[in-house]
């Protein structure tokens, strides 16, 4: 094979290679490698285009995420006919850097580059050992959780023999080869799962996992078994970082059995404070805890309300309507606005609105004044606040006088509206 023809193949090759993810490969390695080799015509004349086998050792080690370090001893016959050589057994030893110019998934392309020494001997001579160049390019491929099975085409050219023609021979490879990785395979998380194999390669430090890798959750709470000090919380309750069901009161009884998970009570079985009679208010707090008042603030029931004692009548004094009408005047409002307070200080008691006029007009007449006035009066309370159902109003005309209707004095008196308690 003429070396520009090698040259050639190896820049095709190279060619294929695109960017992707890397490939796990052994940090350190060690190999097999089997092929066929041509060699040019200086050497085996006219068989320069057969195929001799060749055998192979190989070590490999990682440098870093580009470049690996390799070292390999290949050994072939090749079957030759040139007049004075005849056969020849060729021996490489060569050491140097792969390039990983471009990372895939399961496999990587690599570009090799080396000096050596080439070993020739033949039937009938010359032999002879000379320094060589070696340039070739191929893959990588993952096999099994630390294996690698490659092939690799390269050209290995000796130099510093003036014996030959152009001081050197040409020598064409075509590789296939098996490794072994030396040592643990790489296990980036640390879950004991090769990354080759691991389908979760990021598992947290302490995390449980199966055997492809991923982290278990047996309790199904979010929380890895491993990292889970509660692995065995029931399904669907709520859980805190260490994956232990949340106790948000802090009384030692989670939230999901607490029936009162806002209050701390440690020591008992439900979660809540004791409450002996049952109304709510916890026995700590309740003043009477053996007697049920709920609603209440202390826990007692509360007492009974005394009475409003109201032994008198309210005259309202001042409370003026237009002559010989119901209509109010102005300056009676605030006299009615301080007895709408006197009424409200009564409590519930009930009252009436008892309307009085003088003896000027008729007995009949009267009596339908004072029925009116009581009645306004009565409306004015009831828009100020004080329940309608406490309030009734009543006229008694001029029935009830307090003064000497023959006076205008008394008859001023007269004319007036009382709030009276019905007690």
């Amino acid at each position: 094979m003429k070396p520009t023809r090698a040259l050639w193949l190896l820049a095709g090759l190279a060619a294929l290679g695109t960017a992707a993810n890397a490939a796990e490969m052994p940090q350190r390695e060690f190999g097999l490698l089997f092929g066929g080799g041509w060699a040019d015509k200086d050497l085996v004349g006219g068989k320069d285009d057969d195929v001799n086998p060749l055998f192979g050792l190989r070590y490999g080690q990682s440098l870093n995420d580009s470049f690996n370090f390799f070292g390999d001893l290949v050994y072939g016959p090749y079957d030759g006919n040139r007049a004075g050589v005849g056969d020849a057994d060729v021996t490489t030893l060569r050491g140097g850097l792969e390039w990983l110019f471009s990372k895939q998934q399961r496999y990587n392309w690599f570009l090799s580059g080396g000096m050596g020494l080439m070993n020739v001997n033949t039937d009938n001579g010359p032999d002879f050992t000379r320094p060589m160049a070696s340039l070739g390019v191929g893959q990588a491929w993952e096999v099994g959780a630390n294996d690698a099975f490659r092939w690799e085409v390269r050209a290995d050219q000796s130099f510093g023999n003036s014996s030959l023609p152009n001081a050197g021979l040409t020598n064409i490879q075509a590789l296939l080869g098996y490794s072994w990785g030396i040592g643990a395979p790489a296990d980036s998380d640390g879950d004991g799962v090769p990354n080759r194999l691991d389908q979760c390669p990021n598992t947290p430090k302490g995390a449980k996992v199966d055997t492809k890798g991923c982290p278990i959750d047996s309790d199904g709470d979010g929380v890895f078994d491993g990292l889970d000090k509660c692995p065995d919380t029931p399904a669907g309750v709520k859980v805190n970082a260490d994956g232990c069901p949340l106790d948000g009161d802090g009384d030692g009884i989670p939230d999901y059995k607490d029936k009162c998970p806002t209050v701390p009570a440690p020591g008992t079985a439900d979660g809540c404070p004791p409450d002996r009679d049952g109304d709510g208010i916890v026995d700590a707090n309740d003043a009477c805890p053996d007697v049920p008042a709920p609603g209440t603030a202390d826990g007692c029931p509360p007492k009974a309300a005394e009475p409003v004692v109201v032994d008198r009548k309210l005259t309202l004094e001042g409370v003026n309507f237009d002559n010989d009408s119901s209509n109010l005047r102005p300056e009676s409002l605030t006299i009615l606005d301080k007895a709408v307070e006197t009424l409200k200080a009564w409590g519930d008691v009930k009252v009436e609105v008892a309307g009085h006029t003088d003896s000027v007009s008729s007995d009949a007449y009267n009596l339908d004044l004072s029925q009116r006035r009581a009645e306004t009066v009565r409306a004015y309370l009831i828009d100020k606040g004080v329940a309608a159902d406490r309030l009734s109003a009543k006229g008694y005309g001029e029935s009830q006088p307090v003064a000497d209707n023959k006076t205008e004095e008394g008859r001023f008196k007269n004319r007036r509206v009382e709030l009276i308690p019905q007690q």
